[in-house]
């Protein structure tokens, strides 16, 4: 019995171990954003990448509206068809005019309550 929960136990690390170290890589996208099926998106070359939650961001940075160009970096799903040209995009950083945005964990990291309890917009990473 002994050995069969080392066993299962020695498994189970060797399992999680392996898979941890599967992470995506991240892709960069430069376009101008535009409305696709009702929601934001960027086109870069052949593809078109639904752009997921962007549209909280929408009041909070000045110049991000339908048209501008903008540079993302994040991840994109795989395409679940062959010759899909549609893709969900999960952005990290907003590159715009200049200034680079954390938009990715907004949860987290990007909507803190300012003084008045209430919360603030993204912070922009000067460089």
């Amino acid at each position: 019995m002994k050995k069969i929960v080392l066993l299962v136990l020695f498994v189970a690390i060797i399992g999680g171990s392996l898979f941890a170290q599967a992470a995506a890589p991240t892709t960069t996208i430069s376009g101008t954003l535009g409305l696709s099926a009702g929601r934001i998106s960027v086109v870069s070359g052949n593809t078109t990448y639904y752009v997921r939650g962007l549209e909280r961001y929408v009041g909070f940075i000045n110049g991000l509206n339908y048209g501008a160009a903008v540079s993302l970096t994040g991840y994109a799903a795989p395409p679940t068809t062959e010759g899909q040209t549609d893709r969900l995009f999960r952005p990290v950083t907003l590159t715009m005019g200049g200034r680079n945005y954390e938009v990715g964990s907004p949860a987290i990291s990007n909507r803190t309550p300012g003084r008045d309890g209430r919360f603030a917009g993204p912070r922009s990473m000067k460089r």
